[in-house]
């Protein structure tokens, strides 16, 4: 970071004051050796100097333009509504500013939708979720508003891919997955109503067949939070059958804003919403008053399908999370070199190092879990898909969620203490980095609605049966000797998880509820943990690397130790004395870590 000094002003700026913009005058990905080495471990070998080279282009892009871009958007230039033409007729049309439309070119054409579905000529094949959720994480640090919209169109096209009629693939999927820009049809997901909110049993719109039109139907109703209003294609969820209660009522749709005869469809906006933050996504009331709709595979499973691409949902904002911690940590990094107080650099300070480091721990540790998550779910893509990989993806993917949206507040909120009063200034980004991440607890389900999964997908599954012995053998299967005190520490830990899975089952429902979340933390911290620990080996063994052991002690004793002493005596400070072999990823010897008698896990 100390290269960037040179470009400072210093007819403008105080020696002693960086420059609020110079933090992003890098490129995130050549500036983030983890994420190399996420792409080299996670995609197939074919892909990888590809794939670097293209991640190489779009981190200068992310970094550059659209940064830019992106803080005009949030500040002046917000999605607006243009609700009547000039006759006075309702056109409810969205518009947004020229930058942003600049940005929508530039990313779908990267392929971070198309790459899916069409091979890319260079491979000659397609891509996994892993290499699109790869750009994701870089887009993320600049716009995750922006990103919101790819996640929509990513879902709309994951549905009718999977359950549209060869019609629907014909006339939307091709628009959905498209990398030209004069082709291209953005999705949405419209499912919030007023009265139901996560209770989307309570959903009112109805669908109504339409005589001698097989699979269309009218659907009328109001959607209260309709995120990407505007977009050529929403699937919705509309109650198609009123004598069957909850979700078993409601099928999917999809929705075009003009339909195939060149009209607009019967859908008005009523107004955006002003929202707290990731303004770039036109987020809407929108009313559908005989909406022209065609239903998506068949009428019973429709909140099932929905459910399917909520799961994609969730690790796009699981994704977005470790965006803002990572754009969070490299802003607070860049500051904390530059910014001189009492006579140093102020990341020469121990404390200051210490909230530097938690925010490395946070968005490496966390990243390392969701690519390892995305292996699963990139299995289930397969034709020959294992019961036992369902049940596993449904159960990591909400506490996740859930983690790493509580993560990215918490990141952003330390990057901000750490620039001092500047951090609370418009003028630099870390005001949009707190804005932004607050929706990622909200969006795709809270913290107590992903926990009611996770009981779900236990009682209906058995996945913590699952989650107990893929953990087990994966512990049972480390053999680095520094990996053996994580083994014990990691099976020592199941051990109490199925103890408080067993007693929690014999519980009332209420008191069963009430600690759902702290399962969930458990279950997460283990998982983690088991994440870092195989990065850790997998360095060791090819490198002799053991930094990344550094971390995985730091989050052991962040969240699976019982501190002693208050946290005061018998501390190895190993964030202090490791510093800059962690902050620059500099290789550590075991020889480094025998030194501080840290060969066992306090």
């Amino acid at each position: 970071m100390s290269s960037l000094q040179s470009k400072i002003d210093r007819k403008t700026y105080s020696d002693n004051i960086p420059h609020p913009r110079m933090a992003n005058e890098q490129n995130f990905y050549t500036a983030d050796p983890n994420l190399e080495y996420l792409l080299t471990r996670y995609l197939p070998t074919a892909m990888h100097e590809w794939a670097k080279s293209q991640l190489t282009e779009l981190g200068a892009y992310v970094t550059g333009p659209m940064d830019e871009r992106a803080a005009f958007t949030d500040r002046e230039g917000k999605p607006r509504l243009r609700k009547y033409n000039r006759l006075g007729e309702d056109v409810s049309e969205i518009i947004t500013n020229e930058g942003y439309k600049e940005t929508v070119a530039h990313i779908y054409g990267a392929g971070i939708v198309s790459h899916l579905y069409h091979p890319v000529p260079e491979l000659g094949t397609t891509v996994p979720y892993t290499y699109s959720f790869l750009m994701g994480y870089l887009v993320s640090q600049t716009e995750p508003g922006f990103y919101c919209p790819v996640t929509l169109t990513m879902s709309a096209a994951y549905l009718i891919d999977r359950y549209g009629d060869e019609e629907q693939k014909q006339q939307y999927l091709s628009g959905l997955t498209t990398s030209d820009r004069t082709r291209l049809y953005e999705g949405a997901t419209w499912l919030t109503e007023r009265q139901g909110g996560s209770d989307v049993g309570a959903n009112v719109t109805v669908a109504q067949a339409v005589e001698e039109r097989p699979g269309v139907y009218q659907l009328t109703g109001e959607k209260f939070f309709a995120s990407n209003a505007g977009a050529m294609v929403a699937t919705v969820l509309a109650r198609i059958d009123a004598d069957k209660p909850g979700t078993k009522g409601l099928g999917l749709f999809l929705v075009p804003w003009i339909k195939p005869n060149g009209e607009k469809n019967q859908i008005q906006v009523r107004r955006l919403k002003d929202k707290l933050g990731v303004n770039a996504v036109p987020s809407a009331e929108v009313l559908l008053e005989g909406a022209e709709g065609y239903l998506i595979g068949q009428p019973e499973n429709g909140f099932k399908y929905m459910a399917e691409a909520l799961n994609l949902s969730r690790i796009c904002n699981a994704v977005a999370s470790i965006g803002i911690m990572r754009r969070a940590l490299y802003e607070a990094q860049y500051y904390a070199h530059e910014r001189s107080a009492f006579g140093n650099p102020i990341d020469q300070y121990p404390m200051v190092r210490q909230m530097l480091i938690e925010l490395l721990l946070d968005v490496e540790v966390s990243s390392g879990a969701i690519f390892d998550m995305l292996q699963v779910y990139d299995r289930l893509q397969s034709a020959e898909v294992k019961k036992e990989d369902i049940a596993f993806a449904r159960l990591l993917i909400p506490i996740l969620k859930y983690r790493t949206g509580e993560e990215a507040v918490e990141a952003a909120h330390t990057a901000i203490e750490i620039h001092g009063g500047n951090g609370f200034i418009e003028e630099y980004v870390t005001p949009r980095l707190l804005r932004d991440a607050q929706v990622l607890t909200v969006w795709e389900g809270t913290s107590n609605i992903l926990a009611l999964d996770l009981l779900r997908v236990m009682q209906k599954e058995n996945a913590h049966h699952v989650f107990i012995q893929k953990i087990r053998e994966r512990a049972a299967g480390w053999s680095y000797e520094l990996s053996k005190p994580f083994a014990q520490l990691v099976l020592a830990e199941l051990t109490v998880l199925e103890e408080n899975i067993a007693y929690l089952m014999r519980q009332s429902p209420d008191y069963l509820s009430y600690k759902l979340k702290a399962l969930a933390d458990h279950m997460v911290d283990i998982y983690t943990l088991s994440c870092i620990v195989n990065e850790a080996e997998d360095q060791a063994v090819n490198q002799g690397n053991v930094r990344k052991y550094i971390l995985a002690r730091l989050y052991a004793n962040k969240h699976l130790q019982t501190k002693q002493k208050r946290g005061v005596q018998e501390d190895s400070l190993l964030d202090v004395h490791f510093f800059n072999e962690l902050m620059e990823y500099q290789p550590v010897s075991v020889e480094a870590w025998e030194s501080l008698n840290s060969t066992t896990v306090r």
